[in-house]
């Protein structure tokens, strides 16, 4: 089950996520701005008690205000350009490092390399902040 953002400002469209893509988001770093974190353990997290009661993690209508929408909008497009600047630098490393580093990640937990995403993951950064920036605040469903 994904997520869905119904922004107050109708003209914005409705963006939808999927079910990995908003926990992921909010755990590279979104989840600052609306109060949530990681937890102890694998896959869970805190929050922080927001105005509406609701945790941002859940799609079950949890507001986001304007305000803090420009203001993921802005946190976003820093992942993005950071992620893009991995990017670029992953491309300098020699081809058989680079080899080297996957396969290690592979053997071992926790992986010990940071690795750069994959460009539709920072895409989707940026896309979300440029429909964050037009919706006006949304509720999360």
């Amino acid at each position: 089950m994904g997520y869905d953002f119904k922004p107050k400002n109708k003209s914005a469209g409705w963006y939808q996520l999927g079910a990995f893509s908003w926990p992921f988001m909010l755990k590279a770093g979104l989840g600052l701005v609306l109060g949530t974190g990681e937890g102890f353990k694998p896959a869970e997290f805190i929050y922080i008690t927001r105005p509406d009661k609701k945790c941002v993690q859940y799609n079950d209508g949890a507001k986001v205000t304007a305000t803090e929408a420009k203001e993921l909008a802005r946190v976003a497009r820093w992942i993005a350009r950071i992620q893009e600047a991995r990017i670029k630098q992953w491309e300098k490393v020699p081809a058989d490092e680079r080899t080297r580093m996957e396969n290690d990640n592979k053997l071992m937990t926790p992986r010990i390399y940071k690795l750069p995403w994959h460009p539709e993951a920072v895409a989707r950064f940026t896309a979300f902040a440029d429909w964050a920036e037009r919706s006006g605040g949304f509720s999360i469903h």
